[in-house]
């Protein structure tokens, strides 16, 4: 089995999350994906963003919601690494890396009418990357990729608390992949979901230790935070 490593936010515990300089090292570390995090602007523009709100990692304050992309391009989003770099918009992670290192793209929100999910679907159709991305979600966007963009492949992810369960969520959306938290899942589950044609993404694993854990039971992506550590487990 190809042990397969996603850079979670790009090498985001060593350098700022979600940021440019953060997914091209990712690259550089041999990095099979990249995960990053999409959000809407006040004006209605595509984000790299985890948080909502912006106090723990930029020098600003508020909701992400409620700032423009010009008032957001201001801030420092590497406060807590020493460093000065500012957020990304999606389109430019595509013009950086698009069909160079696959792209786990978690989206946050749905956007009114799926707005959102339509950008990110003209985004990916324009750098013809539709082979090389996903779509990663809680139902509320599943529905609505399945609605806006049914040919981008999706992915399942699971959280506390769903009503729905994990193999019955990839199997309602057609997902090709599910996404689990640690806590979340047994061997017994992961069997059932590959018979069934549906790779297994776990979230997350940061030594050796915990790569031969994961891979041991059948998971087929890791998503770390430690890209440094992952290439050196795998020779890259």
């Amino acid at each position: 089995m190809k042990k397969i490593f996603c850079a979670h936010r790009g090498v985001s515990a060593l350098m700022p999350e979600n940021t440019l300089p953060a997914f091209a090292a990712a690259l550089a570390l041999g990095a099979d994906e990249i995960e990053f995090d999409v959000r809407l602007t006040k004006d209605k523009k595509l984000i790299v963003s985890h948080d909502d709100s912006l106090e723990r990692i930029s020098d600003g304050t508020g909701k992400l919601c409620e700032k423009t992309l010009d008032e957001l391009k201001r801030l420092n989003i590497g406060i807590e690494h020493g460093w000065d770099v500012g957020f990304c918009e999606a389109r430019e992670v595509f013009e950086l890396l698009a069909n160079k290192i696959g792209f786990n793209i978690h989206v946050k929100e749905h956007g009114e009418d799926g707005y959102l999910i339509r950008e990110l679907y003209k985004l990916i159709k324009e750098f013809g990357a539709e082979e090389s991305c996903y779509f990663a979600a809680c139902p509320s966007e599943l529905e609505w990729m399945v609605k806006v963009a049914p040919e981008i492949r999706r992915c399942a992810i699971q959280l506390p608390n769903q009503e729905i369960g994990i193999y019955d969520m990839a199997k309602k959306y057609g997902c090709f992949r599910v996404q689990f938290w640690l806590g979340m899942f047994d061997k017994e589950l992961i069997d059932r979901l590959h018979s069934e044609g549906i790779d297994c993404n776990l979230y997350h694993a940061e030594n050796a230790q915990e790569f031969d854990l994961y891979f041991g039971m059948g998971i087929d992506n890791l998503l770390t935070n430690r890209m440094d550590l992952a290439a050196r487990y795998t020779g890259k």
